[in-house]
């Protein structure tokens, strides 16, 4: 058996973001991705609870690098232009988004789905990242 590489479970501060919808559950980073998970409860505003759904063409971009971190792969939400329909105002739904993996190190990311963004696109700003190496996740172990 050989031993999975190490996840770290970075501690993020989003200031005022934190009450945007989706919320930012947590970031772990590995040498593999960089994973995002997210809870999202269905607005009042539509009757049914409206859809959601992500851009393939949303990134990571980690502050004073150029490199864009791409989307890999994703986890209980659908690529746009599909939509993953609520049911009703009671309905939420908690996702993952998978990026390339971004340097496990403290820093400071944004995560942008849109370059021009409407209210209804999920760009995060400014996320502080700390204490990344503090708190390594168990490891699981893989058969050879």
């Amino acid at each position: 058996m050989r031993k999975k590489k190490s996840r770290y479970l970075a501690t993020h501060h989003l200031g005022e973001q934190r009450k945007q919808n989706p919320v930012l559950l947590r970031i772990i980073l590995s040498e593999e991705h960089t994973q995002i998970d997210f809870g999202y409860a269905a607005p009042i505003k539509y009757v049914k609870g409206g859809w959601i759904s992500i851009s393939p063409d949303t990134y990571l971009q980690v502050e004073g690098l150029a490199k864009r971190y791409r989307l890999q792969d994703l986890k209980n939400i659908v690529l746009a232009p599909e939509q993953l329909k609520f049911l009703s105002t009671q309905d939420w739904c908690v996702f993952t988004l998978f990026f390339d993996p971004i340097p496990i190190a403290d820093c400071v990311i944004s995560m942008i789905e849109a370059e021009n963004p409407t209210p209804d696109d999920f760009n995060y700003y400014g996320i502080k990242l700390s204490r990344v190496k503090e708190m390594e996740l168990m490891a699981s172990l893989e058969i050879a």
